[in-house]
Parts: C-alpha cells; structure tokens; sequence
C-alpha cells in the first residue's frame, strides 16, 4: 500500500493532477487519457500560435528589386554589361512592399497616392480596361471621394465602350464615373500608335503581374533611365536606354520627376517615392483578391492544424472500441474451419455473378 501511494504522488508530481487513476472505464480508456489529450492539444495550439507570432514579427525584412537574370544584353551579342548588372543591377530597390509579407495587406495611403500617379502621369497613355474605378472604393477612398476625385480625370468617349460600327459626334465626351472602366485615352490601336511614334503603349491591367519581378517590375522601370548604355549598344533616336525593360530600348521617356506632383498627406513626392506608390497601385489593380485569398489560405490551415489533432486522438482514444476487430474461428467438430478457409482462399473461383451463383 506505501508503494501504490509513493506511485500516485510522483505521477501527480509529473502530470500536474492531484492523483491520476488507472481503472478503465466503459470504452477501454483511463481516466488519465483525457488529461494527456488537454495537455497536447495545449501544447501543439501554444506552439502554432507561437511559430506564426514569430514569423509574422520576424519576416520584415525589405523586398529585393531585381533584374531577373544576370547576364542580360550577352545574348544579343553586347558584351561589358554583366559588370554593370551585377553591381547596380541586382541590389537595385530595396522596397518594402507589405501586400508579399504574409499576414498584411496594401497600404491604404500607398494606394490613395499611386491612384493619383496613375492619373496625372500613367493614364495619358495607358489604361486598365479590365478593371474599373470603383476597385478603390473602401480600400482607398470612400465612394463620395472617389466621386469627387473623377473631375480632375480626363473626360471618357462612348466610342471605348461601344462598337466601332457607332456613329459619333466629337461632344459625345463626357465626365468619367466611378463605375467606368479605366480606358485609355485613344480609340483604337492605330489611333495610339499613330500619338506615341509606332508604339502602343500597353495596357497596364497586369502590368505587373505578368512580367519578371512582378511588384518591383514597373518600380525599377520608373527609375532606371539614368544608367548610361554599354559600350556597343546603340540607341535610336527617340528612344531611351533602360536596364529594366525587354531588349534595353524603350520607347517612353522618363516620367517622374521630384517633386512634379504634390501628395494630400505630405509625403515628399520623389520620383521613387511617386514610383513605389504607383507600382503597388498597379499591383493592387492586377490582384486585389490576394489578401482575401491570404486569409482564407490561413483559416483553412488554422482549421487543418486544429481539428486533424482532435480527429486523430478522438480515433485512437473513443472509437478504438469500435474500429478494432480481430475475426476468430475456431475449429469444430463438423470441420468448420477447414470449409471456411476453402470458401474464402479458394483459387479456382466459381464463374457467375457477384455472388458467386449461376445466373
């Protein structure tokens, strides 16, 4: 009896629990099961919460912009830029977007700034068809800001939305509502090539998102014409040298200069600083479900972390009696056992139905 009393008080010592008791219940399962069950989801649950506190805290360090490859301009036959790419190339940026960190989201006072770049800068030439301006509304801006803010934008013609088949008349134009598509200034594609010298310029619905670097893409485009040429690049009339873009010959000239448009919050408006509010803004356009998409994503982790714990000792604890089965058959008189291994490992199987019968 001093023995079993010694036992119980070292394992209340080491559970935590007064006294654990050994005798089972009506399943097959002791009462100390329950006990070890609170303990490790405690455990697992603390550990999760802690790892992901932690992550989230620690993973803040700033985005890279890239050039995606190192050895651009070789493959044309331009030999020396390697150098150059390595050195000013690869570390160019030093951005920190927050929409890639993993539980954040857009910068709401990034985007309210962007959206005005986009506007007085990019929207001359480019559009966003596929998107509309109303994407903003309760992420930026209020409705009745977005609203207000839709005089200050270039006046919108029918002929973008309609067919081309429409006949119409030059005071068709009228003011841009916030339901509209982002359309471009021209009417068609000739009709953009024909202002801008051959050139169409792109529609930037996924202008970055479908190009090498994605976030830092339209960023590093921004603010990289002050790089001089390699030596045997020769760049045309009319066009600029960027490291940035496809064949390092673009056609747009530089568009943001310090200082050129002045920011509702106070923020010095620096070329990067007007480059990196417009590139998170177009990346916005291209995928503004993301952070929806993230919380789901983690809800169904959180759920799986959960409840696969549970299910897996709920299974192994409460259902043992229930999935556990050994199948005796023991030998009678009649020779039971012996017509029951013929019937269920018999080799020649008798043709038929399912049943085994003749139909």
């Amino acid at each position: 009896m001093l023995t079993r009393s010694l036992l119980k008080q070292k394992n209340a010592w080491r559970f935590g629990q007064r006294s654990i008791s050994t005798t089972a219940n009506f399943d097959g399962q002791s009462q100390g099961d329950s006990s070890n069950f609170s303990r490790y989801y405690a455990v697992m649950a603390g550990s999760v919460a802690a790892g992901l506190f932690a992550y989230a805290y620690s993973n803040r360090k700033s985005t890279e912009a890239w050039l995606f490859r190192d050895d651009i301009g070789a493959p044309y036959g331009i030999k020396g830029y390697e150098e150059q790419v390595n050195s000013v190339g690869v570390d160019h940026g030093h951005n920190y977007w927050p929409s890639e960190v993993a539980f954040q989201t857009y910068n709401s006072a990034t985007l309210r700034r962007g959206f005005k770049v986009f506007c007085r800068v990019c929207q001359g030439c480019h559009g966003a068809m596929h998107k509309k301006y109303d994407l903003l509304v309760d992420k930026g801006f209020k409705q009745r800001e977005l609203i207000d803010r839709m005089a200050f934008l270039q006046q919108l013609h029918p002929a973008h939305q309609k067919y081309k088949g429409d006949y119409f008349q030059e005071w068709d134009y009228r003011q841009r509502v916030i339901h509209d598509r982002i359309w471009a200034p021209y009417f068609t594609v000739h009709q953009a090539k024909g202002a801008n010298g051959g050139l169409w310029p792109k529609d930037l619905t996924h202008g970055n998102r479908m190009n090498p670097g994605m976030i830092n893409h339209v960023y590093n485009l921004m603010t990289g014409y002050h790089y001089n040429p390699p030596f045997g690049l020769d760049v045309p009339e009319g066009k600029y040298f960027n490291p940035y873009f496809d064949h390092m010959i673009i056609g747009m000239p530089p568009q943001l200069y310090d200082g050129m448009i002045e920011y509702e919050d106070g923020t010095p408006a620096s070329a990067p600083q007007m480059a990196h509010d417009v590139s998170e803004y177009l990346m916005f356009l291209s995928r503004s479900k993301g952070p929806d998409t993230k919380v789901t994503i983690w809800l169904i982790l959180f759920m799986m972390m959960t409840f696969y714990p549970i299910s897996y000792l709920y299974t192994k604890y409460h259902m043992v009696n229930i999935l556990s089965h050994r199948f005796e058959v023991y030998a009678v008189k009649n020779g039971g056992y012996k017509k029951f291994r013929e019937k269920m490992f018999k080799t020649n199987k008798v043709p038929g139905n399912f049943h085994g019968q003749y139909s």
